[in-house]
């Protein structure tokens, strides 16, 4: 099979330059896993409550806890939510809620709800 000299020059470039943005678009960004986590996080909570209406996030705190009870993990991302609604009794319910993901942060493990 013959090729054209000139059609070959100039179509290198162009594969290179596919095969690079191929490559950039490919390759797994990590800068909003924090937002992820914490829309999870809101997601999480907000689905343990029954009826509640104008759900806020009030505070929000993000750490690693050290975990010794569990052989599985080590050490856990906790996300920290302070929320206030409106419960079906239309009385203003402010809580906190703990949600606690792998290591790796890509899983929800547990999640609670405690008074303020």
């Amino acid at each position: 099979m013959k090729t054209i000299p000139h059609f070959n020059k100039t179509l290198k470039p162009l594969y290179l330059f596919i095969l690079l943005a191929l490559g950039f678009v490919a390759c797994e960004n990590h800068r909003f896993d924090r937002d992820k986590r914490q829309i999870m996080a809101k997601d999480e909570i907000r689905s343990k409550l029954v009826k509640a209406r104008e759900y806020d996030i009030t505070g929000f705190k993000e750490d690693t806890i050290e975990v010794s009870d569990d052989p599985d993990f080590k050490k856990e991302i906790r996300y920290q939510l302070d929320f206030e609604y409106i419960d079906s009794s239309n009385v203003l319910q402010k809580k906190t809620g703990d949600v606690f993901f792998t290591p790796d942060g890509s899983s929800i493990i547990n999640s609670k709800i405690t008074d303020r």
